[in-house]
């Protein structure tokens, strides 16, 4: 196994539910899988809209979106470059969150769509 390897089985059934969610809302989006994150990308744009980072307990989540869009959002803690792209993080840590995650990975999108 070498991708998602700071996952747990319970990080990646996660994973697996947001992907089905997203995929039955907005087909076009991309998934991707790499050693330590997943993304979606937008193929109209040919941007990453999100960035998943799943670790043993929970997914960090970053987004497009500005913090101040919704009080679940957090401030990256990346670096510049990183955090001009992709300014705000979700913790996921329980599975009753995974709807919120989906929500933000959509309005992610299109705040993308609009750059």
């Amino acid at each position: 196994m070498d991708k998602l390897i700071t996952s747990s089985l319970t990080t990646l059934e996660w994973l697996k539910r947001i992907k089905s969610k997203i995929e039955g809302k907005i087909p076009s989006l991309i998934y991707c899988e790499y050693k330590y994150w997943a993304s979606f990308k937008n193929p109209r744009t040919n941007r990453k809209v999100i960035h998943l980072h799943p670790q043993k307990t929970q997914i960090r989540l970053f987004t497009r979106l500005d913090p101040s869009f919704d009080n679940v959002l957090q401030s990256s803690p990346a670096s510049r470059n990183w955090k001009l792209n992709h300014p705000s993080i979700f913790f996921i840590r329980s599975e009753n969150e995974i709807e919120k995650a989906v929500k933000l990975i959509i309005s992610s999108y299109e705040q993308d769509l609009q750059l």
